[in-house]
């Protein structure tokens, strides 16, 4: 995932397009881009933007009245000496889900709650989890190992400078800032947001995005703090549906949820063919009824076969004509009927993916 970050942000800083993009729907199709650019060059057509939590602090423009306060501290530092490493826990696992996401939050700010995430086949440690309160504001944090800041770039869209942070423990810490010290980017159709990453002491990177960040006064503090306090931990992601007996042929590869703004996004990726480098891919996808269309979540040359289920639309999204695994279990429709919705309430939600 990181290398199609790195692949679409340089591409978007070298387009000189004034980017524009709704930031409750990339958090949610940055997480499978790596699976749908290799949808898209099997099918031969142009592949969807790759943008993670934090590329969506790349989306909106900065350099105009949009911009709203966090201006760094001078006194902060962009390293500090690592304290201690990550606290880390023993996995806790349900061999019925296949998603597993490798970070967990220690600590959130009162009236915040973490019920989203989601993993793509990059490794245990990849993936992203994601926490909510009532007001909006919320918190994305992923493993990232890319730097998402290009210092010079002339697309207002692309952070700039490598504004310092301090987060106890890391090795190096920064904002990604947009000029002058700025943090928070506020133009386009996107709520204000800003970036946080940081470096672990074993040296892998992780970024936090605040979301909505004019909901909480204390935003940067509780960031920084959120930051300090992450928990390595492999556990499984609950998600809105149940799939009963995958079809021969068929294997899942990620999936991942959010609900942000109140309303589920979820899915499964699933690989139709024996071949992971060439196989055509499948995708499950679940949101509230009514929130989105499905068209803005897979390719635009896919066939989608949907149907609402309790409070959720459900949907096959296949190449069509369908792969071959696929038709030989009945095609999308049949591949439908196998799943349950669980509703838009994350208190239903099941790590029993797989009956």
């Amino acid at each position: 995932m990181t290398d199609d970050l790195t692949t679409a942000l340089r591409a978007m800083a070298e387009s000189g397009q004034p980017p524009a993009m709704d930031v409750e729907h990339v958090l949610h199709q940055g997480r499978h881009s790596l699976i749908r650019r290799r949808m898209a060059a099997i099918s031969g057509g142009t592949a969807a933007v790759a943008a993670t939590a934090l590329a969506v602090g790349v989306l909106a423009p900065a350099g105009s009245a949009g911009h709203l306060g966090g201006v760094a501290d001078p006194a902060s530092s962009s390293t500090t000496t690592p304290a201690a490493a990550v606290t880390t826990l023993p996995p806790d696992l349900d061999p019925h889900d296949p998603v597993t996401v490798g970070w967990k939050f220690g600590y959130l700010p009162s009236g915040m709650s973490a019920y989203g995430g989601g993993a793509g086949g990059m490794g245990k440690n990849e993936g992203t989890v994601s926490a909510y309160d009532d007001s909006g504001f919320a918190l994305s944090l992923q493993s990232e190992r890319e730097d998402t800041v290009v210092p010079g770039n002339k697309n207002n869209g692309v952070p700039t400078e490598k504004v310092p942070a301090s987060v106890p423990g890391a090795r190096e810490a920064y904002w990604a800032g947009y000029g002058n010290g700025q943090l928070v980017n506020s133009a386009g159709p996107a709520k204000p947001f800003a970036g946080l990453s940081w470096q672990l002491p074993s040296g892998e990177w992780m970024t936090l995005v605040a979301l909505n960040v004019p909901a909480r006064a204390d935003w940067k503090e509780q960031t920084l703090k959120a930051a300090a306090h992450i928990i390595r931990q492999d556990h499984s992601q609950p998600l809105p549906f149940r799939l009963a007996n995958l079809p021969a042929g068929l294997t899942i590869t990620g999936g991942s949820v959010d609900r942000i703004g109140g309303n589920t996004n979820g899915d499964l990726l699933i690989q139709a063919g024996p071949n992971p480098s060439n196989a055509p891919m499948v995708m499950i996808e679940a949101f509230k009824i009514g929130s989105m269309k499905i068209g803005g979540a897979v390719p635009p040359q896919n066939k989608n076969t949907c149907a609402d289920s309790n409070g959720l639309t459900m949907c096959v999204s296949s190449p069509d004509p369908e792969p071959a695994p696929l038709k030989a279990a009945g095609g999308a429709q049949a591949l439908l009927n196998k799943v349950v919705s669980l509703g838009n309430d994350p208190a239903n939600w099941t790590t029993g993916v797989l009956s």
